[in-house]
């Protein structure tokens, strides 16, 4: 039997970053064996590969090359398409929440937009922008758009208006106000938006990749699958999972670093 103390301790160390994170690693080598283990005698190895062969193929696709070929196109595609949404998504949110007849006006076809599956439009933007970088780019900014700039709407909505009005009778011009007071109260939800987002870009990027690209982690992945190399795969996922985590450590950090005001 395990003592009350023992267990104590045991929860304090588990609790402590050091014994988190002992413990996060211990759960991964765990799921890996058994997935190693369970590969062929109990799941179809053409399906699942294995962690070895997909460290292996990790391994072989960054020494010839063809990982940091494709990774580049993702991370571009990925970049420009989440930045441009972003500032768009700012600037549209800002100016409907400032303009609260023209967000009246607009609202049922900005929401009749938000509700369109935005793969629809990908054929579209191919005829327009090609099969290139710009076409995937103009998917990821139809998707971020939207999801920042509803946050920006909610966040300058949530300012006092008692505060804004006092503010316009002591004389403060609509700039001033929007500088000083309406995007630094709208900035947590404007984060979250944008840390919400982030994911769906990385999403969008492969979707467009996978159905019409010649580069890019999606375009590889899909190859790998025509040729049934789950190993592949199972690689490209391992490196979007990573990115996935990478970005949002970085708008995180990023996030906490511009509220420090607030606390």
């Amino acid at each position: 039997m395990i003592s009350g103390r023992t267990r104590s301790l045991t929860g304090q160390f588990l609790a402590s970053p050091a014994g988190l994170f002992t413990g996060r690693v211990l759960t991964v080598l765990v799921i890996l064996a058994g997935w190693q283990l369970a590969s062929g005698p109990v799941l179809p190895a053409v399906w699942v590969s294995t962690p070895w062969r997909i460290a292996a193929a990790l391994v072989a696709l960054t020494l010839d090359g063809t990982l940091w070929f494709h990774l580049q196109a993702t991370i571009l595609a990925v970049s420009l398409g989440y930045a441009i949404g972003v500032a768009a998504g700012i600037v549209l949110g800002l100016a409907l929440g400032l303009l609260p007849r023209v967000d009246q006006v607009s609202r049922p076809f900005i929401s009749g937009l938000w509700s369109l599956p935005k793969i629809a439009l990908l054929p579209l933007f191919v005829i327009i922008f090609g099969l290139g970088m710009a076409s995937k780019v103009a998917l990821v900014v139809s998707v971020v758009v939207f999801l920042v700039l509803y946050s920006t709407v909610d966040g300058v909505r949530d300012v006092d208006p008692d505060l804004i009005d006092t503010l316009r009778i002591m004389g403060a011009r609509r700039r001033e106000i929007t500088s000083k007071v309406l995007l630094p109260s709208a900035l947590p939800w404007i984060y979250t938006g944008m840390r919400v987002s982030i994911s769906y870009a990385l999403v969008t990027v492969v979707v467009g990749e996978l159905l019409s690209s010649n580069r890019g982690l999606g375009f590889l992945m899909e190859s790998a699958a025509a040729r049934f190399d789950a190993a592949q795969v199972f690689a490209g996922i391992v490196v979007l999972v990573v990115m996935s985590l990478g970005l949002t450590a970085v708008l995180t950090r990023l996030e906490t670093h511009s509220l420090r005001w607030r606390r």
